[in-house]
């Protein structure tokens, strides 16, 4: 009775090992496919949209307006989600030009040296007496109110970009306040590479990212979810421009104080088709200075996107998201990638 007991024991000990070796061999295949459904949906979205195809004008459209578009393949599906970054607000294009401080409104603004060259922003008169605010810092602090958040933080934002150890405004931190922390760092004092560094930024703690939209990911608030703000790189000389085709309603009540009353009326527009001239939203009634912010603040075409591609086999899913570019001379290129 003893040795078959002991035999039971050892061939029950070689059945269960048996089992967890083909679920795990089963996991690791499912794993794999998963992986390849998630990088096709990457690859689908990046050639959507880098061509233009009359016949798939309406995916592209669904899309744009974030809703996620699933498809099944084989035994596994491929779920893909997309985000204008061009309808957001670039972090980087708070501070222009490296170097610069641009301060914030209602700062002080520090009185220039004798003979020094005084930054303009692009499209504004030219002004001895004092350097010209830059329109996105003041359309960031409208935002911010808008959604609750103190718009004080915004110095904080300008303060990481800038290359000065200058604190702007009562919100601003520079290298003496991230020396201080528990775990000290510097700020990055240069354009953002990622939207990431959010939570490295003085004042930006998860309730501010939720108000931004932002979601949580495994239990964790992921700053490249948020709705309003992104970090991109800015054109040698050149500013930024936020689409208005995907702009959230908030961010177009912020681009003009004039053209407030007509964020509902150019989201519907928008709705029932796409703004093609920038003189469409002349029907709606916008015209004089508010017509001039959006030409100015404003553009119809995207080139860079979000992509939340996630692949499901079985019980294993994997989440690709990336950042591609479109349009110009880049043909489909992909600047970021993060796998889950």
């Amino acid at each position: 009775m003893l040795i078959l007991t002991l035999v039971s024991v050892v061939v029950l000990d070689l059945h269960y090992q048996m089992r967890v070796d083909v679920h795990s061999a089963a996991n690791f295949r499912d794993g794999v496919r998963s992986y390849y459904l998630a990088k096709s949906g990457v690859t689908v979205v990046k050639e959507l949209f880098r061509r233009n195809i009359q016949e798939l004008e309406e995916l592209k459209n669904t899309l744009l307006a974030g809703t996620a578009h699933t498809l099944t393949i084989g035994e596994g599906s491929v779920t893909v989600r997309v985000i204008d970054e061009t309808g957001k607000i670039n972090i980087n294009a708070l501070v222009l030009e490296t170097g610069t401080a641009q301060p914030t409104a209602g700062a002080q603004v520090p009185q220039p040296t004798a003979g020094a060259q005084v930054p303009q922003s692009q499209g504004s008169a030219q002004q001895t007496d004092a350097p010209t605010i830059n329109p996105w810092i003041q359309i960031t602090q409208d935002l911010f109110q808008r959604l609750g958040i103190d718009p004080t933080l915004v110095g904080a934002l300008v303060d990481w970009v800038d290359t000065d150890d200058m604190p702007t405004g009562s919100g601003g931190a520079e290298n003496n306040y991230y020396r201080t922390l528990e775990k000290p760092y510097i700020a990055r004092n240069g354009p953002l590479e990622t939207v990431g560094e959010l939570r490295l930024v003085r004042g930006f703690t998860d309730e501010v990212l939720l108000k931004l939209g932002a979601r949580r990911v495994g239990g964790i608030v992921d700053p490249a979810t948020n709705l309003y703000l992104t970090a991109l790189a800015l054109p040698q000389g050149g500013g930024w421009r936020v689409n208005l085709n995907t702009a959230p309603p908030a961010i177009l009540m912020s681009l003009t104080q004039e053209v407030g009353q007509f964020a509902d009326a150019i989201v519907q527009l928008r709705t029932q088709h796409r703004i093609e001239n920038i003189t469409d939203l002349q029907q709606l009634g916008i015209s004089g200075e508010a017509l001039q912010d959006f030409q100015r603040l404003g553009t119809l075409t995207s080139q860079y996107y979000s992509v939340e591609s996630h692949g499901a086999v079985g019980d294993m899913v994997k989440q690709i998201t990336s950042l591609i570019q479109t349009g110009g001379d880049q043909v489909g290129q992909i600047l970021s990638w993060r796998v889950r």
